[in-house]
């Protein structure tokens, strides 16, 4: 032994062999010496023997826990405890490296050594070589549970050979003092179970030290079994780990359950745990009731304590069954699931309401509530206390199941841990809100408290559902305490922004703060829409809703001042220092507040009268400053800090207003909430007028607000006291509300009267609507170059438009929306830089200023398309006749003026390179975009109409140099023909396809020539950005083109027609998309693969057309071929499930078709083994890694194809061949011969029944296969 820690020093210091980092950094040269040490095994057992040196020189092996000699035994230094950490480590790996080449005396003996090294059974080690000892004997238990599990009799150990190193080195272990042995796991469980329990008796610091250790070892042995927590390697497959997984958890053999004390690991451990706890809060209280406080502050006792709770918390949070654990690759269970479903056999252990009560009175002893703790017992015990809510938490979880009798019993165990936490909280809320401080000290774990406290409120409240709680005797004491607690954070958290006088960087407690508040709110949320509440008629549900309503719903109040407060003293702070704001910061933080304000408005729906009130005294208080300066004198452009103040106060309020009354809801039908029509009803089905009446006051209130501002940028649009953000803010509530409130239909409600009346006629509507119009008139005209308020603007219009025919006629009948279409018919042809055509305006009248058309003029060229759209999905009632002038004097105006333009580039009255020309090029296609985007209008068909005879002439844009050359004219177009193919293909008769598909081609032609050939694509960084990829924007939409072209409608539109009429066959319409196809492939090769967007579309593409078209894709020039399939092969691997499945579907198409047809004959012609290449890349890059369970199927379906497309005599020895790559060649082999049967491969390219029939057999075998070969193939 002697000699090894001086070799092992000497291999640490000297790089190995093929170091490739010459340097001559130490810390690299160790760890790669380390991981070459380990790599090869270590066969000299330097690891091991410089283990033993090193505790031998510093005492160890002279003492036990009976008799320990502490004074024999002197400190390691810092080298020396890095080198031992480091030898147990590795000597861990090796031994798992190494496990059947060692003799099984040997690895008992080293399981025995470090597990009682690690309990201190010699001596104390430094916690980090302690831990490091006890994870390598919870591996080595783990790597021999079964032979452990048989126990000693019932299998034949295999000795060392006599003289061989091993037995040398089993000999010196086996003579070490004291060194003790475990036969079977029933001794092991007993050893740890009275060294547990001896602590509790002789209450010395040693044994506490020895218990922590010792409930710290079983924590790693759950873990190991676990899969959560394990650092190991075992190089074992997954079959390995999941049968553990099971054995551990049920003990499924006689011999296991035997060798446990007759239950399984999990069991055994469960019952040292729980019992451990017992006696620990049966120590605690007897301590504390004898005043004997010290030995609880001792820090011994308290790292006992907390590895307890640890261990009791790791045991409980256990994922039952096999197919829930980690280590089961296609596991299909939910991720993030909190709620825990123990086995009933567990019942008399965790559902017992004295242990329960007898816990928070642990923890009311174990909480630190003063500083006059010192710092290191004030710190475990707040790591102490945080490990016991932690584990108040797990039971909180367990969700009613087996492990309860009935209802009852599920609602008696929520009473029990509902009545402790009110404690607690109740005592913690009064404590700070009488001193209104929290010591610097404390600070830490009153933060940490309150918060767990919240979270195990709002589990409790997630797992028992408001049914339960409600009929609890606490329930109105529960509700209460959330309202109180949640005011109380709400209002400390604004004293403290008061304070540091809106500086939030300076506030200390707002994190924290911050979660226990979405906690709550995450509660009341819960109750709110709690399916019993929400559903429930009965007179319980009422006195429940009620409940809520008198004790929850008083918070939304207190968190509505807050918050506008603190972000007007935020923005006061903000504006008055002249700080830079963050952008990506103030993202993440309009997306949090997002969030917070949707789960606060479900608690202010419970009460939506007494929040409506709220609310509009607040709007009160406001609402006037900010008319006064609205209304004032002109202020100049610079903003004071109390303006800035005064405009985030009414914005946080008017978002506040809109998450109360509103929903944001995508690709629905805008409706009003539930929750409010139903406050608006009597319990008799009556009107509640006040609630009514209260509504139109607050959108009264911010109609004025938004008609002062609009009107105050009209007449100063340059001032300070004008808002793009306040503008932007109204514009979204009002967007929101009117979609929602006006003309709401009775039949999506199945309710008549209360609100849905309040703006249900004509002339109650109309009003509304004018104001809207001209609200959105004046931003158009007088703030054209804000996009975020433009962007709102036309969502405003166009959110009218589509609410229905009843709004449309009332949208015309405005005057502002008169004024923005003519607008639109003067500014068609108008550049920013151009003039009106007074005789235009004279004769499409509209009573248009001069400053009305200069302002529309410099509307960007999108944002003017958008209106376009608004326009004509608002004027598209054909039996309206003043709606039908309307739309055509839009559309003639776009017509009018592109014809103008190609005119006079025709008879070169201007030249292509003139800017004036181009930028008319450009305004014209996106004017035609914009008609293209209004497919939502009544008769929609009237689009394909009208835009159909100018398409040659847009496409033929392209024929001039600069045009074709400018990528943003060129981009524009294929923009324009991307969106007219996605919304109109369903719509086009036989004509209009022709002349889209001769187009498109045309367009697509000048696009490749002048944009595809000879561009260079360099290789993309790993850190790709949005902007990065926006420059390929031109490429992303040639691929949409071409999907939304080969879309099955178009061709069965077309197809449906040709019969009867002469004209382009489908096959020639899909010649389009193979040459836009080959364009785009040489790109796609050379690095665009890597942008996400574009991937996904390319690859959509690519499935589709291969899938549809096989046959024309197999007789593609190779080097075309090639790159296809590359990219194909790419795709299979990728890792979107999207992706991957197109990729695969096309990979089958191919195959599919060549298997009929031998149509890749001029493939296999310049390369033979094409096909036998795919077989083993799809085998080795998808089939045999562990993300093949999200691309199962489309896997299965590619894998048949090919091996019906390989010859019989070629498949076996391409198996074969598989098999040596990859390891376990006889078992893969069986596996392969189980799957591949000839009978079902040579029916691959069956159709009708029976090829359905072959393919659902394969797959259902494929499955099987798979699942084998992953157990034994993928090693952890």
């Amino acid at each position: 032994m002697e000699g090894a820690t001086a070799e092992l020093k000497h291999l640490l210091t000297t790089p190995p062999p093929n170091f490739s980092h010459r340097s001559s950094n130490p810390h690299a040269i160790l760890h790669a010496s380390l991981e070459h040490i380990r790599n090869t095994g270590d066969e000299r057992f330097l690891f091991l023997r410089s283990s033993l040196e090193v505790l031998a020189i510093h005492g160890f092996f002279h003492c036990n826990t009976n008799n320990v000699n502490t004074n024999s035994i002197t400190p390691f230094s810092n080298e020396e405890e890095q080198l031992l950490f480091h030898c147990i480590t590795g000597l861990r790996s090796v031994t798992l490296l190494r496990w059947d080449l060692y003799a099984s005396s040997l690895r008992k003996v080293l399981r025995d050594l470090l597990l009682q090294l690690g309990l201190g059974s010699f001596g104390p080690l430094p916690r980090t070589v302690a831990m490091a000892c006890l994870s390598g004997a919870a591996s080595f238990y783990k790597r021999g549970w079964e032979e452990y599990s048989n126990g000693a009799a019932a299998v034949a150990v295999a000795l060392a050979e006599p003289g061989s190193q091993q037995a040398y080195l089993i000999g010196m272990m086996d003579n070490l003092t004291h060194m003790r042995h475990f036969h079977d796991l029933n001794e092991l469980f007993e050893c740890i179970s009275s060294l547990l329990l001896r602590a509790f008796h002789e209450s010395q610091p040693l044994q506490y030290g020895v218990a922590a250790m010792s409930a710290s070892f079983l924590s790693l042995l759950v873990g190991e079994f676990s899969g959560g927590n394990s650092s190991s390697r075992y190089n074992l497959p997954l079959e390995f780990h999941r049968r553990h997984h099971q054995l551990f958890e049920n003990g499924n053999t006689a011999a296991t359950a035997n060798a446990a004390g007759g239950k399984s690991g999990l069991d055994a451990t469960l019952e040292i745990g729980m019992t451990s706890l017992s006696n620990l809060v049966g120590y605690i209280l007897n301590n504390n009731s004898s005043n004997n406080t010290a030995v609880l502050d001792s820090e011994p006792f308290l790292e006992m304590s907390s590895s307890i709770l640890t261990l009791t918390y790791d045991v409980i949070s256990w994922e039952f069954g096999a197919g829930k654990s980690k280590w089961e690759s296609g596991s299909s269970t939910k991720e993030g699931s909190v709620l825990l479903r123990p086995p009933k056999r567990w019942r008399e252990t965790l559902i017992n309401p004295d242990f329960l009560g007898a816990m928070f009175q642990v923890y009311s002893v174990v909480r630190v509530d003063s500083s006059s703790y010192e710092s290191i017992a004030m710190k475990k015990r707040g790591s102490m206390a945080h490990l016991l809510r932690q584990l108040l938490l797990q039971l909180s979880s367990i969700a009613l199941g087996p492990i309860f009798e009935d209802e009852k019993e599920h609602g008696a165990y929520a009473s029990f841990l509902l009545d402790g936490c009110l404690n607690v909280l109740e005592k913690i809320v009064v404590q700070f809100q009488q001193s209104n401080l929290i010591e610097s000290a404390m600070e830490e774990l009153i933060s940490a408290e309150v918060v767990d406290l919240v979270t195990i409120l709002s589990r409790i409240t997630t797992n028992f559902g408001v049914q339960t709680l409600s009929r609890l005797p606490t329930f109105q004491r529960f509700l209460s305490a959330l309202c109180t607690t949640g005011q109380w954070l709400m209002e400390s958290s604004l004293n403290e922004c008061n304070n540091v006088k809106g500086d939030v960087e300076l506030m200390e407690n707002v994190d924290w703060k911050n979660d226990a508040i979405a906690q709550i709110l995450q509660c009341s949320d819960a109750m709110a829409d709690d399916f019993w509440l929400v559903s429930g008629k009965r007179s319980e549900a009422l006195a429940v809703c009620q409940a809520l309503a008198t004790l929850l719903a008083p918070l939304y109040g207190s968190y509505c001042m807050c918050r506008v407060q603190m972000s007007s003293m935020e923005e006061h702070y903000m504006a008055g220092e002249g700080a830079d704001l963050d952008d990506i910061r103030e993202e993440i933080s309009a997306l949090g507040l997002e969030e917070e304000m949707s789960s606060a408005s479900s608690l202010g729906r419970l009460n939506v009268l007494g929040s409506l009130t709220t609310l509009s005294g607040m709007f009160q208080q406001c609402m006037p400053k900010l008319l006064s300066l609205f209304t004032g004198p002109q202020l100049g452009s610079e903003i004071t800090a109390d303006m800035a103040a005064l405009m985030e106060e009414a914005r946080m309020l008017i978002v506040c207003a809109c998450h109360l009354l509103t929903d944001e809801c995508p690709g629905e039908t805008p409706a009003i909430p539930s929750a409010v029509s139903k406050a608006c009803k009597n319990a008799d089905e009556t009107d509640n007028t006040e609630c009514i009446a209260a509504i139109p006051g607050l959108v009264d209130i911010l109609m004025k607000v938004a008609e002062a501002q609009a009107t105050r940028v009209s007449t100063y649009p340059e001032e300070s006291t004008c808002s793009p953000l306040l503008s932007k803010t109204l514009l979204w509530f009002f967007r929101r509300w009117a979609a929602a409130y006006i003309f709401p239909t009775p039949d999506d409600y199945n309710q008549s009267g209360g609100i849905y009346q309040t703006w249900a006629k004509p002339e109650q509507a109309q009003p509304v609507i004018n104001f809207c119009a001209t609200l959105c008139l004046l931003y158009f005209c007088h703030w054209p170059l804000e996009k975020e308020v433009q962007d709102e603007s036309t969502s405003l219009l166009l959110a009218l438009a589509k609410r229905g025919h009843f709004v449309r006629d009332l949208l015309i009948n405005a005057t502002a929306f008169e004024q923005i279409t003519a607008l639109h018919m003067v500014c068609a042809s108008l550049r920013p830089n151009s003039s009106p055509n007074l005789s235009d305006m004279e004769a499409i009248g509209g009573n248009l200023s001069p400053a009305l058309i200069k302002g529309y003029q410099r509307l960007p060229y999108d944002d003017r398309a958008r209106v376009l759209t608004c326009l004509l999905i608002g004027c598209s009632e054909m039996k309206n006749e003043k709606a039908s002038n309307m739309l055509n004097g839009c559309l003639a105006a776009v017509e009018k003026a592109f014809k103008l333009l190609i005119t006079a580039l025709e008879n070169k009255q201007v030249h292509c390179t003139n800017i004036n020309a181009q930028e008319s090029a450009c305004l014209a296609i996106s004017l035609y975009g914009g008609i293209a985007l209004a497919s939502e209008m009544s008769e929609p068909e009237r689009i394909p109409h009208f835009i159909s005879p100018s398409l040659p002439h847009l496409s033929g844009l392209m024929t001039f140099d600069s045009f074709a050359d400018d990528l943003s004219i060129c981009g524009a177009l294929l923009r324009f023909f991307r969106d007219y193919s996605e919304q109109c293909i369903g719509m086009l008769d036989r004509h209009q396809c022709s002349v889209l598909f001769s187009s498109a081609a045309s367009l697509l032609k000048s696009y490749s020539e002048h944009h595809c050939k000879n561009r260079v694509v360099p290789r993309v960084s790993e850190d790709l950005d949005f902007e990065e990829e926006q420059k390929y924007n031109d490429v992303l939409c040639a691929i949409q083109l071409l999907i939304h072209l080969g879309t099955k409608d178009f061709i069965d539109v077309f197809n449906a027609e040709s019969s009867q009429s002469q004209g382009v066959g489908a096959e020639n319409i899909t010649d389009v998309i193979f040459f836009g196809l080959q364009q785009i492939l040489p790109l796609m090769s050379q690095g665009l693969l890597h942008f996400p967007t574009l991937c996904t579309h390319y690859f959509s593409l690519v499935g589709f057309t291969v899938e549809t078209y096989p046959e024309k894709m197999c007789v593609l020039q190779f080097d075309l071929f090639k790159s296809l399939l590359d990219s194909l092969l790419f795709g299979m691997s990728h890792s979107d499930p999207l992706i991957a499945k197109c990729s695969l579907q096309g990979i089958s198409s191919l195959m599919k078709e060549h298997a009929k047809s031998n149509a890749l004959s001029n493939q296999l012609a310049v390369k033979a083994d094409l096909i036998e290449d795919c077989t083993k890349r799809l085998i080795k890059e998808v089939v045999f890694q562990p993300f093949i369970w999200d691309r199962l199927e489309p896997a299965a379906m590619t894998l048949l194809p090919l091996l019906a497309c390989i010859e019989l005599s070629n498949l076996a020895p391409l198996v074969n061949m598989i098999s040596q790559q990859s390891g376990s060649h006889d078992r893969l082999n069986a596996a392969f011969e189980k799957l591949i049967k000839p009978e079902l491969v040579s029916k691959t390219a069956l159709n009708g029944r029976e090829g359905r029939m072959v393919r659902m057999k394969f797959r259902t075998e494929f499955d099987a296969f798979v699942k084998d070969v992953q157990s034994f193939l993928i090693t952890k």
